[in-house]
């Protein structure tokens, strides 16, 4: 399956990288990533990308495909080999003073390297940047490796599609783009870079399929499919597409999981919408229609989300138990909301693994804004006095509530119902929740580490609650990146044990370079799969998307990753 050059470029436009304006003086280098992947480690023939300061001119220089100079608007890039020799020119795609794009030519050797940005005759300090035989990106619609995949259908409008949660049409680029989920026997396309070297496409030809020299595998949920191509695309130089068919019988999913392994190194993670046989948008229990819909088009939903919880932390220096009642009504955009729910899936555990950049950098996963619900949210409940109820702090994404009981006061079993008379943003509501009798991990004592190589048994028991959630979360710092990996398990509470499964554990990383240990937070907290939810007008028009109120009882530990 090929498209014509003019469609592939018009895919990698529509998930182009969005620029910001330059600054003047020596170059500096902050980060190098792959251009749509954006993971750290690059593959010969890969587009890439380098953020930092002072790179390029104020305006944006672009050079044409396929033939890149070395130079461009006095920016040059290189890659000097760390175990000696020389070094190896990359081409430029375009130029600015914050961020500058280039291809890696397929003649470079895996390796370490130091890269360096040299602007109008001045050459950045090296950052180091690892280079592997392939490390495919997947282009997203966010343009940051992050949330839904720009993935087109073959068999949908001759390949001139894209997949969303819904059903519709855009006009981009002179062509009339058919939007629709995928389906069962569809065929899709990922394009992206990063898939090897291919000394053809840096002219921007190509040398064809290379699914089995590759070993490429497309995951999706938790099908693992060979493609029917996987290759450079010819007219593009670092430009890779990757044809594969879902499976009839798969299960069709709203944020279905999607990775691709190339060479045995894994890409971002993705999701695409897969709706049944026969129906124009994909189902989510917790999202309606109209919710989908507003997602596709670019704008974002609300979620209100509070809890009433107990913790009980455990450490080295004691063990503390505190009590609180918080929440926050939060809008997110797509990519922000999707990337929480589109992990790798191992039964009823699933994995949120996410990095970003620092300075400035923030989670993937965290909301747009903190909408206003008004000054003060009424509570009621066992051991709540009169009057009391949920304060608001405001922090930068906006407002918080909080409540903590007196020294000495603690939830008890029984219903606590919150209230709201509306604010800027949120109208007026009510939830209840129901707080669990007795909660108790049996054998957290006996759990002294995490074995990335093995599974995690946990025991409890308790009363009032008929759902457990395990959390398992992992960060790690590779400047200026920071990694974070959470494990999220949704189990029964009747069969009073669950084993996290070693395939889970794996994500969790090792212990960085110089240090000897690496920590995780181990979370055990009670649930329930019925009430909680809840409404609420917003004053700009419409209603929250969903909402819920949950009470639980919480163990959390920290303890050393083996």
């Amino acid at each position: 399956m090929k498209l014509s050059l003019r469609i592939r470029l018009s895919i990698f436009a529509l998930s182009g990288i969005a620029l910001i304006p330059a600054a003047s003086a020596q170059p500096a280098i902050t980060g190098v990533v792959n251009a749509t992947g954006y993971q750290l480690k690059l593959a010969p023939d890969t587009v890439f990308v380098i953020f930092g300061s002072n790179m390029g001119p104020a305006a944006i220089a672009t050079a044409p495909a396929p033939n890149y100079p070395p130079v461009l608007a006095g920016t040059s890039i290189t890659f000097t080999p760390s175990a000696g020799g020389a070094a190896i020119t990359a081409k430029m795609v375009y130029s600015l003073g914050t961020q500058v794009a280039g291809l890696l030519p397929s003649s470079i050797t895996p390796g370490t390297y130091a890269a360096r940005v040299t602007f109008n005759g001045q050459t950045s300090a090296p950052k180091n940047v690892t280079v592997v035989a392939r490390s495919f990106g997947i282009a997203t619609s966010n343009s940051a490796g992050t949330g839904p995949a720009q993935a087109t259908i073959g068999n949908v409008n001759g390949g001139i599609s894209l997949t969303r949660f819904t059903s519709g049409s855009v006009a981009f680029n002179g062509f009339n783009w058919t939007l629709t989920p995928a389906h069962p026997d569809d065929s899709l396309v990922f394009w992206g870079t990063g898939g090897g070297a291919d000394a053809a496409n840096d002219t921007g030809g190509t040398s064809g399929d290379q699914t089995a020299a590759g070993r490429f595998v497309v995951t999706v949920g938790d099908r693992q499919i060979t493609p029917l191509y996987a290759g450079a695309s010819s007219g593009y130089p670092g430009l890779w597409q990757i044809n594969f068919t879902l499976p009839s019988d798969i299960t069709p999913d709203c944020f279905a999981f999607a990775q691709v392994s190339a060479g045995g190194e894994l890409s971002n993670a993705v999701s695409i919408p897969i709706a049944a046989a026969g129906q124009s948008a994909c189902s989510d229990p917790q999202l309606s229609q109209s919710a989908l819909a507003r997602l596709d088009a670019g704008g974002s939903i609300v979620f209100g989300g509070f809890a009433a919880a107990r913790v009980t932390s455990i450490s080295s220096a004691g063990t503390t138990t505190s009590d609180s009642i918080s929440g926050v009504f939060a809008r997110y955009t797509a990519a922000e909301w999707i990337i929480r729910l589109a992990g790798p899936r191992f039964g009823a555990c699933w994995v949120y693994d996410r990095s970003y950049a620092t300075p400035g950098g923030q989670d993937p996963g965290t909301p747009e804004a903190f909408l206003d619900a008004g000054t003060h949210l009424p509570l009621t409940g066992p051991g709540i006095p009169a009057g009391a109820g949920l304060g608001m702090s405001v922090l930068s994404l906006g407002p918080y509530y909080g409540f903590t009981p007196a020294a000495g006061g603690t939830l008890a079993a029984g219903t606590y119902t919150l209230t709201g008379i509306g604010g800027r943003d949120v109208g007026a509501f009510s939830a209840s929740t129901t707080f669990p009798g007795s909660f108790t991990v049996t054998n957290l004592s006996a759990i002294t580490a995490i074995n990335r190589a093995g599974p995690l048994t946990i025991n409890w028991t308790g009363t009032g609650f008929d759902r457990i959630g395990i959390l398992v979360t992992g960060s790690t710092f590779n400047k200026p990146i920071i990694r974070n990996v959470t494990i999220q398990c949704d189990v029964p509470a009747a069969p009073g044990t669950f084993t996290v499964p070693a395939e889970a554990l794996a994500y969790l990383q090792p212990a960085p370079a110089g240090s000897t240990t690496s920590f995780a937070a181990l979370t055990v907290q009670t649930a329930s799969s019925v009430g909680g939810t809840f409404t609420a007008n917003l004053t700009a028009g419409g209603q929250i998307d969903a909402g819920n109120f949950t009470a639980a009882m919480n163990f959390t530990k920290s303890l050393p990753i083996n």
